[in-house]
């Protein structure tokens, strides 16, 4: 059996799967909200589900920030900056850890199941508490620290809005975190808050405008077919926040400008990708 977990800047959630049912049977589906000290919450998780099932032989985490070698190398989202060896967060653990960035996790299932289906060059963004991309390309997922959603860009806007190690980048500027520490107030806190009441049509022109450049350097860097827009913030604030092809034009050389559009599918998408990647994981163990 197969552990899936998806480790976000304030909800986690896990899945128990059966490889042979697949990623639409889970045996189990959870959500809690991320605890201030998730290591500890992910231990606890992690026990808990291997002494309900004990024929669990293999977890995946994704989680918000940049991997190498089953360590993060620090998280906005998860407000730390230092190193996260997962080696030896579980090392009293009989069990594999696959430790992955949550956007490559969540390409797996868009992959299989979404736009990877029809296309095979396309950008998944997520523009959730922070923001990340995965890219995919001749029908492979890219592996690497992507971490596009700290592309720096308008060095002098004003007031500098500060990330893990620099200031003004993409995540700091337009992402949920980013918008509730800039447009927050006493009585609005949330972004879904921030929205309905706060934001003017200036603010949300700016957003736009934001993202139109990040958009337009994804497409100056990987010359994708679409771009595919999941997370919370992208989906609810899709007509709010997506810039025209016309904004995105004045950033990238390339034409036709590719189109913008929502991701189909719905539910725990972190959690299914997270289940690709051990069942793929389990399957290269085998063969070797």
């Amino acid at each position: 059996m197969i552990l899936a977990i998806d480790l976000g800047g304030t909800r986690l959630r896990y899945g128990i799967f059966d490889p042979i049912a697949g990623p639409a049977y889970p045996l189990e589906v959870l959500e809690l909200p991320t605890e201030k000290d998730f290591l500890s919450q992910l231990k606890t998780l992690v026990l808990e589900c291997c002494s309900r099932y004990r024929s669990i032989n293999i977890a995946a985490i994704g989680v918000p920030g940049p991997t190498s070698r089953n360590v993060m190398e620090g998280s906005r989202p998860l407000n730390i900056a230092e190193s996260v060896d997962f080696n030896e967060v579980f090392s009293q653990i009989d069990l594999p850890f696959v430790i992955r960035n949550d956007l490559y996790m969540a390409a797996h299932r868009e992959v299989f199941e979404g736009a990877g289906q029809d296309q095979n060059n396309f950008c998944l963004v997520s523009l959730s508490t922070g923001i990340g991309v995965s890219v995919i390309y001749n029908g492979s997922i890219l592996e690497g620290r992507i971490e596009a959603g700290h592309q720096i860009f308008l060095s002098n806007f004003t007031p500098q809005q500060s990330c893990t190690n620099h200031n003004n980048c993409w995540a700091s500027l337009a992402s949920g975190d980013g918008i509730e520490k800039r447009f927050g107030t006493t009585e609005y806190k949330s972004a879904k808050d921030i929205f309905s009441h706060v934001l003017t049509s200036h603010n949300l022109n700016e957003l736009r405008e934001i993202n139109a450049i990040a958009f337009g350097n994804l497409i100056n860097m990987y010359d994708p077919d679409v771009i595919i827009i999941m997370g919370s913030l992208g989906t609810e604030q899709f007509s709010s926040i997506i810039p025209s092809p016309n904004q995105i034009a004045k950033y990238s050389i390339n034409r036709p400008i590719p189109p913008v559009k929502k991701s189909t599918l719905v539910g725990q998408t972190g959690v299914i990708g997270a289940f690709y990647v051990a069942q793929d994981a389990c399957t290269r163990d085998s063969q070797l």
